[in-house]
């Protein structure tokens, strides 16, 4: 697997919940047992721009970055363990419920972060 490869798999992740948030927003925040309201939806709607923005980076990224994509996938990798650390909080504070989805649904960033640290800091 190589770094590029995860900046790919990286760019899927953020598509399919960027292309979730925005075309299924009630339904989103329900799966992940928060109250959905219509002010609700229209901000993840508007924040899946962002999301599908960051996919489309993630997918070009090994080609603009070029040499210096370890770099970047050092970047991701804070990023996604940051993003980790923000959904725990907010589960311990109770405002998102601590549960098998809550606590699943950060699966792909620890998945992501441990494979962008890896792969960034091969042959470095």
């Amino acid at each position: 697997m190589t770094l590029s490869l995860v900046f790919r798999i990286q760019a899927f992740v953020f598509a399919f919940f960027g292309a979730f948030m925005l075309l299924t927003p009630a339904a989103m925040m329900e799966s992940f047992g928060v109250e959905s309201s219509a002010m609700m939806a229209g901000v993840l709607q508007n924040m899946s721009v962002m999301v599908l923005g960051v996919a489309y980076l993630s997918w070009q990224m090994p080609t603009w970055a070029g040499d210096n994509i370890k770099t970047v996938g050092m970047f991701f990798a804070i990023f996604h363990v940051a993003f980790m650390v923000i959904a725990f909080y907010h589960m311990s504070i109770g405002l998102f419920p601590f549960d098998a989805t809550n606590i699943g649904g950060s699966v792909p960033d620890a998945v992501l972060a441990i494979l962008l640290f890896w792969k960034s800091r091969a042959d470095a």
